[in-house]
C-alpha cells in the first residue's frame, strides 16, 4: 500500500504547506534580492534550486529515520494498519495545526529547535544565494527547520517498513509543497493575505482532519484487506 501512503504524504504537503507563509515566507522572498554588478540569475532557478536542496534534506531525515523504525514495522502483525492509526493521529494535529486553532505540534517543533539552533548557523554562510547551487545547499540547511509539517510528515515516513520508502514518503510530501514554496516567492503578500483568511484556514484544516478520522476509523478494515492480498 506504499501507493496510499505517497498519495497522503503528497496530500500533507499541498494542503499543510499553506502555513509556510509564516515560516518560510522570509528567507524565500529575500531570494529574489537583486544583487548589482553581478550578472543577473532567473528568480526561479534561484527558487528551483532553494527548494530541491530542501527537499533532499526531507528525503535524508526519512532515509534515516527510516533505517531505525522499518525493522520494527516490519516485525508487526499489520504495518499497515498502524501506519494508517498513526497517520490519522498526525493528520488530525495538522488539520489544528493548519487552522490555527493551537498549535498542536508545539512540543515537537521545540524539540526540533534544539537541534536546530546548532544546524541554523551553517545557512547565514550561503546568504544570499547568488546562483542555483547556493540556494541548493541552503535549501540543504533550511530543510532541518523546525517545522511541525515537516514532522507531520515524518511521522507518516517512519511507518514504513523499507528505510527507502521512508525517504520516497518524503519526497512525495516535499513535492506537495512545491506549488506553494514557489509561489511564495514572487506573490508572498498577496499570498498572506488569502491564506491568513480564517474561512480558507478552517476549511483546509477540516480537510485535513476528516482525511485524518478516515484513516484512522477506516485503516482497521483497509489493513486486514492489504494483509490478506
Amino acid at each position: 500500500m506504499l501507493g496510499a501512503t505517497l498519495l497522503s504524504a503528497l496530500l500533507m504537503g499541498l494542503i499543510g504547506s499553506t502555513h509556510c507563509i509564516g515560516m518560510c515566507g522570509g528567507i524565500v522572498s529575500t531570494l529574489n534580492t537583486d544583487f548589482s554588478g553581478r550578472k543577473p540569475v532567473h528568480p526561479w532557478l534561484i527558487q528551483l534550486g532553494y527548494n530541491l536542496g530542501r527537499i533532499s534534506s526531507y528525503m535524508l531525515i526519512g532515509l534515516l529515520a527510516g533505517l531505525f523504525t522499518s525493522q520494527l514495522m516490519d516485525r508487526l502483525p499489520d504495518p499497515h494498519a498502524v501506519s494508517m492509526k498513526i497517520s490519522g493521529v498526525f493528520f488530525i494535529l495538522l488539520g489544528i495545526y493548519v487552522s490555527q486553532l493551537f498549535n498542536s505540534l508545539k512540543p515537537l517543533e521545540m524539540a526540533g529547535a534544539k537541534l536546530w539552533k546548532h544546524i541554523e548557523p551553517f545557512g547565514r554562510k550561503y546568504l544570499p544565494a547568488r546562483n542555483p547551487f547556493i540556494a541548493w545547499k541552503l535549501g540543504l540547511v533550511w530543510g532541518w527547520l523546525p517545522c511541525g509539517l515537516v514532522y507531520s510528515a515524518l511521522a507518516l515516513a517512519v511507518t514504513q517498513t523499507a528505510a527507502w520508502q521512508s525517504a520516497l514518503t518524503m519526497l512525495a510530501f516535499g513535492i506537495g509543497t512545491l506549488p506553494t514554496l514557489l509561489l511564495i516567492g514572487h506573490f508572498s503578500i498577496q499570498l498572506r493575505q488569502w491564506l491568513q483568511q480564517k474561512w480558507l484556514r478552517w476549511t483546509l484544516g477540516g480537510i485535513l482532519v476528516a482525511y485524518g478520522l478516515m484513516q484512522i476509523f477506516g485503516g482497521a478494515g483497509m489493513g486486514m484487506m492489504a494483509h490478506q492480498n
